[in-house]
């Protein structure tokens, strides 16, 4: 078994480029129905993540300011240290952990290029799986 088998590939999952502007982040966001999506950068890169959350910070904190601060890039409030990247060939040991703290993996190959992601609701649904064999 290896992490192909559970992924699903960038031309597959939601993401966001990190040089559009907030408000159009936002709409992208909210007419997805996801909590929380990858970004990544024009060369294709993985940025980080960003979610709901940041984005109500960011309204919640600017809201008496200069209204454009929603026209300034997604990349201003993309966070890397929540969803870290996981290598294409990493043991699934360690994807899973991953999982446990994090609805989906970020997956990256060798340059860093996002490939896609791994869901936690493919990890439950491949372990009940491989449970059942063993009953």
């Amino acid at each position: 078994m290896n992490i192909f088998q559970l992924l699903i590939t960038k031309n597959e999952a939601m993401y966001l480029e990190d040089r559009i502007p907030l408000s159009d982040a936002i709409k992208k966001l909210h007419t997805s129905g996801y909590t929380a999506v990858p970004v990544i950068h024009t060369d294709g890169t993985y940025a980080g993540t960003v979610s709901e959350g940041d984005f109500l910070w960011v309204l919640l904190n600017e809201h008496d300011k200069d209204p454009q601060k929603t026209s300034r890039p997604l990349s201003t409030i993309t966070r890397m240290d929540r969803n870290p990247a996981v290598k294409i060939d990493v043991p699934l040991e360690q994807l899973f952990s991953e999982a446990l703290n994090q609805n989906f993996v970020p997956v990256v190959d060798d340059r860093n290029m996002f490939i896609g992601i791994v869901t936690r609701k493919q990890v439950i649904t491949f372990l009940m799986e491989h449970i059942r064999e063993l009953l």
